[in-house]
């Protein structure tokens, strides 16, 4: 009798293709803040989106070796001055010194203890003065360009302060943009300016840390200023006294 065998077919390889790997934009829908320990004395800063999130953390520095700003101690009664109430007319409002145009050198990417004034820090003094004259409770800051608005409170609850202002600018700008908001927001030359400022902005650190950091973080509202990430000083709004306009360079 025959005995039948049976061949073994032959196993099929399949060709790998290269895949062509594609830019992406990461949009982060958790705030990632660097920023110095909140003493638990001061309230946490207020904004007036209610698109942001409950869970902003404080502000920590990065790990650069910056020196912070003192933390503002309070002062005697009869040394803090007296805020009026935040509805008059703008004509009679005036910023510090130290908001008007160009009176500081600060990259907003930056933390905030990198202010200087003619390459000199600012001193504690400065820090923990009235941001306007005259002082008040609160302020309205508006991010030129784009509809964002966020309310600045005093954090010694009697006036709003140099620090305060800074700071919560500083928080603003990192807020996470929304992949929704990117393509709402913007046009798509728009987009892809604001692509490469991501870029850039994480690009930029030396530390492998925060290079990553910052990368994971995603998208921010600094990015859609497209370089332009210069404090350029705080402008009355003209309309009501607790109102402001942020000028960026």
């Amino acid at each position: 009798m025959k005995s039948w065998r049976y061949k073994r077919r032959p196993r099929l390889t399949h060709a790998v293709m290269p895949v062509r790997h594609t830019k992406q934009v990461r949009f982060a829908y958790k705030n990632t803040f660097h920023s110095p320990p909140v003493t638990p004395a001061i309230p946490p800063l207020s904004f007036s989106s209610s698109t942001v999130p409950s869970s902003l953390g404080p502000i920590t520095p990065p790990s650069v070796g910056y020196p912070l700003p003192p933390s503002s101690a309070p002062r005697p009664i009869h040394g803090i001055p007296k805020a009026i109430s935040s509805s008059g007319y703008a004509g009679s409002s005036r910023p510090h010194p130290y908001l008007e145009m160009s009176a500081i050198t600060w990259d907003m990417m930056d933390h905030p203890s990198t202010v200087s004034r003619h390459h000199q820090s600012i001193s504690s003094r400065v820090w923990s003065e009235a941001a306007t004259t005259p002082p008040m409770p609160f302020i309205v800051i508006t991010v030129p360009h784009f509809a964002w608005k966020f309310n600045v409170y005093a954090s010694n609850r009697a006036f709003v302060t140099f620090e305060d202002v800074v700071k919560s600018v500083y928080r603003s700008l990192r807020k996470n943009i929304t992949e929704s908001e990117f393509h709402s927001a913007a046009s798509p030359a728009e987009q892809r300016q604001a692509s490469r400022a991501y870029e850039q902005r994480y690009r930029r650190q030396r530390s492998t840390r925060l290079y990553e950091e910052e990368k994971r973080g995603g998208m921010k509202r600094v990015d859609f200023l497209m370089g332009r990430t210069r404090f350029g000083g705080l402008v009355s709004s003209g309309r009501r006294s607790e109102e402001w306009r942020l000028d960026v360079t």
